[in-house]
């Protein structure tokens, strides 16, 4: 199906974008709350460093709790995106396959989410093709995402914040999405009437980073909700913005807001280098220049040959690029030649001056 219902979901949890540390704080802290119930609104990877510990970690929830864990499919969780980033970590740290193996099960994840009746989870938002939950029921999720299309609007579309209440605004209710060059924006009149026709009382989704981890849309002053929207990302300091990462526990009847900072995390070479393959290029350039000690090889007989030696030939293929010193052979044979010639002199000579002073003497 590509959508669940969930009742008594209490635990909210956004993108998490291969942030692996903030998803372990997160489960800490819902621990305390007994039989907690876990629904994910997509975007694992992408971003982050260890995009696939969190989905390995995900996945493995949801085999050993598939009735308390859910997980629905968000922006970033198909194959154009994943691309970009993703890939090379499942090169650099598993294969291919593994890639491939991932972004299948991406494509067997939910579009949308139910909580209680009344609470609409997704990780974009709605469309103009979306009237029902059953216009989700069509769809066929087993793919890649279109570039137009209710599917499409499910996981990009975003409402939009800068609309007023003037009457020429609240009539349009949805435009091109200038900023992501693609999908929608939706208005509050849209999100009004999609609410009121399904009998939800609130749209939470995930496809936007925000300095508090979550934002609820025209909160007033004492807090009260004034419209029925919340933004959620659970990805603490995504890119060094220093962001907070959020989550919502959701009840029947409220709504909360609970709040992780960043969470230090182990340091990673850049392209997921691992600690070998970073040093190889140094430990090469110092082994050359002791051999060159060790042999007494002449400064002038070093040549730096770069363009010839870009890459080591067992990291061309992961496309390291490193440079090494190169001994121009002929030259030190030459040297060496030369040098034993010298000594061959110099004690013949010795040799020579020995024979004299035993003479002498």
């Amino acid at each position: 199906m590509p959508r669940r219902t969930i009742e008594r979901q209490r635990t909210v949890v956004g993108a998490l974008h291969g942030h692996f540390y903030d998803l372990l704080t997160i489960l800490k802290k819902t621990q305390t709350v007994p039989d907690t119930k876990l629904l994910f609104l997509g975007s694992y990877v992408h971003n982050g460093n260890f995009g696939v510990e969190t989905v390995i970690f995900l996945l493995t929830m949801k085999l050993l709790n598939p009735n308390q864990v859910f997980l629905l499919r968000g922006s970033q969780d198909c194959r154009t995106v994943a691309e970009l980033q993703f890939k090379q970590e499942c090169l650099t740290k598993y294969c291919k396959l593994a890639f491939y193996w991932i972004m299948d099960a991406f494509d067997s994840l939910p579009l949308a989410a139910v909580v209680n009746g009344n609470v609409f989870c997704v990780h974009g938002g709605i469309s103009s093709r979306l009237k029902s939950m059953q216009d989700i029921e069509k769809i066929n999720r087993f793919r890649e995402p279109p570039k137009k299309g209710l599917f499409t609007d499910l996981l990009w579309s975003d409402l939009n914040y800068e609309e007023t209440e003037d009457g020429n605004q609240m009539q349009k209710r949805f435009s091109f999405n200038q900023d992501r060059r693609i999908s929608v924006y939706f208005s509050l009149r849209a999100l009004f009437e999609f609410l009121y026709s399904n009998n939800f009382r609130l749209l939470v989704r995930s496809n936007q980073l925000l300095s508090e981890g979550a934002y609820f849309h025209g909160t007033t002053d004492d807090g009260t909700i004034r419209y029925p929207f919340v933004s959620l990302c659970s990805a603490s300091n995504v890119m060094n913005y220093r962001n907070k990462g959020g989550y919502l526990f959701v009840t029947p009847t409220t709504v909360g807001l609970r709040q992780i900072a960043w969470v230090p995390q182990p340091y990673i070479l850049p392209n997921g280098m691992n600690a070998f393959d970073w040093s190889l290029s140094f430990l090469m350039k110092k082994v050359v220049l002791i051999l060159a000690d060790l042999l007494d090889v002449e400064e002038g007989l070093l040549q730096i040959d770069i363009k010839k030696h870009k890459h080591i030939q067992t990291l061309k293929s992961q496309g390291y690029p490193l440079s090494l010193l190169k001994i121009d052979r002929k030259k030190l044979a030459a040297y060496i030649a030369q040098r034993e010639k010298e000594r061959t002199q110099i004690l013949r000579i010795e040799k020579m001056s020995a024979s004299e002073n035993r003479i002498r003497n």
